[in-house]
């Protein structure tokens, strides 16, 4: 990516489409809504300069909704980045998104880049089988040491499980494996400065160190926070817009209120 003084990113996370349209997760069209999203990011987005989806692109993990998806983002192709969550499968994954995601097989799907003074790092926190996450030493040490070389004086990190508890007890019962190497990293490295998530399907801010962890709503259903199972409320899907410069970034949710948001 070019050398430049401003980096505008948007985040997608958790788009849980089927790969027959019309199918609904709790009363929502997934598919219908993550269209409308990049539709208002289409007409509203200022000449963004790269897309991230932090994860769980399809909810039936079938190689036709993936290749919806890619349809959906050919715009996009030359400036998409993706890490998995746990509705994603790798292999299909990787092999539908070949032009843009390098790697073997079932291997850890990541992503580094660098631009306005910032160095962004996407890392794999999926679990095959599980709901939660895990970061291993493997994949810290891939993402050190690649920030270790970087001239960057800021670093960004995508990742679909935030690795902080959000005090929510059903949220955190399926959060991130090893997050103290997060955490570790985080406090040892003032450079870590911005770490953006999905997973839980809301908005929150947590600090860790020198960094802001946020985590962006859904394009489709919304969680709530809020009791000891999971708890789906009516809201507004949305997407998060991120501004990176060499003085720190900018960024705020927004939402597509006028879609027609069922109670779920």
């Amino acid at each position: 990516m070019k050398t430049q003084r401003m980096l505008r990113l948007i985040q997608l996370t958790d788009l849980h489409v089927f790969q027959t349209p019309g199918t609904l997760l709790r009363g929502i069209d997934t598919w219908d809504f993550l269209t409308k999203v990049v539709q208002h990011v289409t007409d509203h987005e200022a000449a963004p300069d790269a897309m991230i989806i932090t994860g769980d692109h399809t909810h039936d993990e079938r190689p036709q909704s993936y290749q919806a998806i890619r349809r959906l983002l050919e715009p996009w192709q030359d400036r998409l980045w993706q890490v998995p969550g746990n509705h994603d499968d790798r292999h299909i994954l990787r092999t539908v998104f070949s032009n843009r995601i390098a790697g073997e097989s079932d291997g850890p799907i990541q992503f580094a880049f660098e631009a306005a003074g910032w160095l962004c790092l996407g890392l794999d926190t999926h679990l095959p089988g599980a709901v939660a996450g895990r970061i291993c030493p493997e994949r810290l040490l891939w993402a050190r040491q690649i920030a270790e070389r970087s001239p960057a004086s800021r670093i960004a990190l995508f990742c679909h499980h935030p690795p902080v508890l959000l005090g929510s007890p059903w949220m955190d019962a399926i959060g991130l494996e090893g997050r103290e190497l997060i955490q570790n990293w985080c406090l040892s490295d003032s450079r870590v400065q911005l770490i953006c998530c999905g997973h839980v399907h809301h908005e929150s801010t947590t600090r860790l160190g020198n960094a802001d962890v946020l985590t962006t709503p859904s394009t489709g259903i919304q969680f709530s926070p809020q009791g000891s199972t999971p708890n789906f409320v009516a809201g507004a899907p949305g997407y998060r817009r991120i501004e990176l410069t060499p003085d720190g970034y900018r960024t705020e949710v927004v939402r597509i209120a006028d879609l027609a948001i069922p109670q779920v």
